[in-house]
């Protein structure tokens, strides 16, 4: 698992990514190992994703828990490694790839506050008169949250703010993108009724 410093150092460059430090990469394992490492992140974030998703969308009654089961699987690993894996094949053709692999760890730790951020915000919605305006919060996140990877992105590989930004879209279409190809168009989850 990730030790205590990792995790603390971890914390200490998010809060300097916040504040727009570029110092905030130097927090991170940027080696190879550390990258590998940071995917661990992803064991605490399964059930937090799985609470997240039924919190607004049912299993359809036709399909069988195993297809659920198996489909959320399948979109909650690609979720996670599909931008990862296109950051490596970009960096590779930008001659960056040392500097994508780094780039991976901080990527991550922000990918995981994120998630737990939405996740707060999400159990906020759940209460009738926090509803909309958890809705507006969330909208909010996300638009804030492209900016940050952007400035992530760009400090990282020093790709320029426009490349970086495009990037960090790419990555937000391609979570969609897999939500709905993987479990809204096949119809193994449905919006809950209201």
């Amino acid at each position: 698992m990730l030790s205590g410093g990792e995790i603390r150092a971890a914390f200490t460059g998010l809060a300097l990514l916040l504040r727009f430090d570029a110092h905030f990469v130097n927090w991170f394992d940027r080696s190879a190992a550390g990258a590998r490492r940071s995917f661990r992140l992803m064991l605490p974030l399964l059930p937090i994703t799985l609470v997240r998703i039924f919190m607004w969308y049912d299993a359809d009654p036709s399909t069988s828990a195993f297809e659920v089961g198996i489909s959320i699987a399948t979109f909650y690993v690609l979720s996670r490694i599909s931008f990862p894996l296109l950051l490596i094949v970009i960096g590779r053709a930008l001659e960056r790839e040392g500097q994508a692999i780094a780039a991976l760890s901080s990527y991550n730790w922000f990918g995981f506050s994120l998630s737990v951020l939405g996740f707060v915000v999400g159990l906020f919605g759940l209460f009738g008169p926090l509803a909309g305006p958890a809705d507006i919060a969330i909208t909010v996140i996300i638009i804030v949250s492209l900016v940050y990877e952007a400035f992530l992105l760009n400090t990282a590989l020093g790709i320029g703010y426009f490349g970086a930004g495009l990037l960090a879209v790419v990555d937000y279409i391609i979570g969609q993108s897999l939500f709905i190809a993987l479990l809204i168009y096949p119809a193994i989850i449905v919006p809950q009724a209201i």
